[in-house]
């Protein structure tokens, strides 16, 4: 019981502290909201980024564009070849009518493209599935020069270099947003010390009355802690808020793009949200400790 009432003075004395000084503390709530957006909102693009690496790494590609004046003979023949090939897995064929219901599926704004150039600009193709044994960049490549020159062959494009690309992207993503992230937290953490600081200083005749009847140094600093903790907390609120708000103007303006990135949605990762608080929180903590520390309370 003692615990409880203890914790309860805490809460019930940070809460009154930070209302009687609600204008600093909203400027040091503004503070770690900012770094913990920026932080989360690097994380949040990294983690849709990785969610679309991983959707293309799961069926690597090979498409081979056709050249329409060879025989259908010889197309078929080139078919049964990349089917009996040990690294492919399946072969699809695209028509050149499928592949401009495709184009104006996912390119609305141009459907009439065709009628504009008075004919169909899309080749028939053959997409290549590779086996998860051979989506390596290896046996991409002796894919490739294996079928370059075949009769009927036009083009070859494949995907796994802009895999790799966007893998690497994600890497530099999450690492740009580390380092900024890194620094606003620091900073969110001198400026709820200062803030605390402030308190301390304001109230220092309360305190040491406080030490004159036998209060103990925990029960001193417990209001203090719990201030810097409540702000933190808040920060972290505010930009879960921040970045909902960007998620869904982010995720409106996808919907023309999310078939184009194979069906891959925006997505807003609950654990993102969830760290930005309890980070907020232990930030908040952080800077409370630091200013009493040096405050001597």
């Amino acid at each position: 019981m003692a615990a409880l009432r203890a914790l309860a003075y805490f809460f019930e004395e940070a809460l009154i502290s930070l209302w009687r000084s609600r204008l600093v503390n909203a400027l040091s709530v503004g503070t770690i909201a900012v770094s913990l957006f920026v932080l989360g909102a690097f994380l949040t693009v990294a983690a849709n980024l990785n969610e679309i690496v991983t959707r293309w790494t799961e069926k690597v590609q090979v498409t081979l564009y056709l050249d329409d004046r060879v025989e259908p003979r010889i197309t078929d023949l080139l078919r049964d070849r990349l089917r009996e090939d040990p690294a492919v897995e399946h072969v699809e064929s695209v028509s050149r009518a499928e592949a401009l219901s495709r184009f104006q599926s996912l390119f609305r704004d141009l459907r009439t493209l065709p009628e504009d150039l008075g004919e169909n600009p899309f080749p028939a193709s053959f997409e290549v599935t590779l086996k998860p044994s051979h989506q390596t960049p290896e046996a991409v490549a002796r894919l490739v020069r294996t079928y370059e020159k075949a009769p009927g062959v036009e083009e070859i494009q494949y995907d796994l270099l802009w895999i790799q690309r966007l893998s690497t992207a994600v890497r530099l993503v999450r690492g740009v947003g580390a380092f900024l992230g890194g620094i606003l937290v620091v900073a969110g953490i001198f400026t709820i010390a200062n803030v605390i600081r402030l308190t301390v200083y304001a109230r220092q005749d309360e305190l040491e009355i406080m030490r004159l009847v036998g209060a103990t140094q925990a029960y001193v600093r417990g209001p203090f802690i719990v201030e810097g903790m409540l702000q933190g907390g808040l920060g972290g609120l505010v930009s879960v808020g921040l970045l909902w708000l960007a998620f869904q103007v982010a995720a409106r303006d996808a919907v023309a793009t999310s078939d184009l990135l194979g069906r891959a949605a925006v997505i807003l990762p609950q654990e993102i949200c969830f760290g930005l608080v309890v980070g907020g929180m232990l930030v908040g903590i952080l800077g409370s400790a630091l200013s009493l520390g040096r405050s001597q309370v």
